[in-house]
């Protein structure tokens, strides 16, 4: 195995570079449509409190006058608590859908000429650590694998698969050259 260079972060940054090319309409789709349903969300929160505030609960007086000043003094904790779940739901919906759209964006395929471009920025280290982050050689290389790639480099990768090559070579080399026995395997008879 040849020996190279560590990676660089200029190689992190082509890496950076490739992925937020791929993933920027995903991430705009994901900006404007967090932007919109926030912006709907506050009329319609205003609107929630604003009917709240103008509630008029005199109809209920035939239960009692304490009861009455009761719900009046709680009437806006009510609608603030409406609106928190809510919130709490909407938020939750947003970022389901924010996950959804980054999980669909890491299966997006880079094409041949972005790939090519890529690797003639890359350092051979960083190539090497590319390719033992794309283990699946029936797919092509997406925007997932550029991402992996991208964190592998960042937690020093290629110094542990430098380590684990050497490893392997001193094993090799302590090994004497005996021929391994032949195993004996016995036939399995089928009957009808």
């Amino acid at each position: 195995m040849t020996a190279h260079t560590s990676p660089r972060l200029r190689d992190r940054h082509a890496l950076h570079k490739a992925i937020f090319r791929y993933t920027l309409i995903s991430r705009i789709a994901a900006a404007i449509t967090v932007l919109v349903v926030c912006l709907i969300w506050w009329a319609i929160i205003n609107r929630v409190l604003r009917f709240g505030r103008t509630r008029d609960y005199a109809a209920f007086d035939t239960l009692g006058p304490e009861l009455l000043a009761w719900i009046q003094k709680y009437n806006p904790f009510f609608w603030w608590g409406l609106v928190v779940v809510c919130s709490i739901f909407i938020l939750y919906a947003l970022y389901a859908f924010v996950v959804f759209l980054h999980r669909r964006s890491q299966h997006i395929p880079i094409s041949a000429r972005s790939l090519e471009q890529l690797l003639g920025e890359l350092n051979p280290a960083s190539r090497e650590v590319l390719s033992w982050v794309w283990d699946d050689r029936k797919n092509p290389i997406t925007v997932g694998v550029l991402q992996r790639t991208a964190l592998a480099l960042r937690q020093g990768r290629y110094d542990l698969i430098r380590l684990s090559q050497e490893h392997a070579q001193l094993i090799n080399n302590s090994q004497p050259d005996i021929p391994m026995p032949r195993t004996q395997t016995k036939e399995v008879l089928h009957t009808i």
